[in-house]
């Protein structure tokens, strides 16, 4: 998710520019290089494009609480503006950005302020929020023995 999210919203991906690619080639110093068949790297290569922004009318941020991929590992619980500020990207102007939380340890205030920060930071407009919450005797989403409710 975390990559697609970054190209999507157009940002750049970190840790894909020195990657070597290609068959076998990745080494340093091997005859390849990943670059190509012929192992040189000529001034007419092509450098890859930066990604095109796109929007969407819908986007639903609905990340797991930890996440390991081979681009790292994602912690909602500390790393979720990692995620919401390109997500708020991606929505289209007047568009709706549907984020859910799963951790019991977030306080759905703090929560709420750091969406609406990364909303900002991304230079959206938030117009509205409005938060929807399990009701209180809902067997799916128990609460904790502290009172708080994991999803949010």
């Amino acid at each position: 998710f975390y990559p697609a999210v970054r190209q999507l919203a157009g940002l750049p991906m970190p840790g894909r520019q020195g990657r070597g690619g290609g068959r076998g080639g990745s080494k340093r110093g091997s005859k390849r290089g990943g670059r190509g068949a012929f192992g040189s790297s000529s001034p007419k290569e092509k450098k890859a494009k930066p990604p095109r922004p796109e929007t969407f009318d819908l986007v639903i941020l609905d990340p797991p609480t930890l996440t390991k991929t081979a681009y790292g590992a994602v912690d909602i619980e500390n790393d979720y503006q990692s995620l919401a500020k390109p997500s708020a990207l991606c929505v289209t102007p007047g568009g709706v950005l549907l984020a859910t939380n799963h951790s019991h340890r977030i306080d759905v205030d703090d929560w709420l302020e750091l969406v609406e920060k990364c909303v900002t930071k991304a230079g959206c407009v938030l117009t509205n929020v409005e938060v929807v919450s399990p009701d209180a005797d809902d067997d799916d989403h128990p609460a904790m023995s502290d009172g708080k409710r994991p999803l949010k």
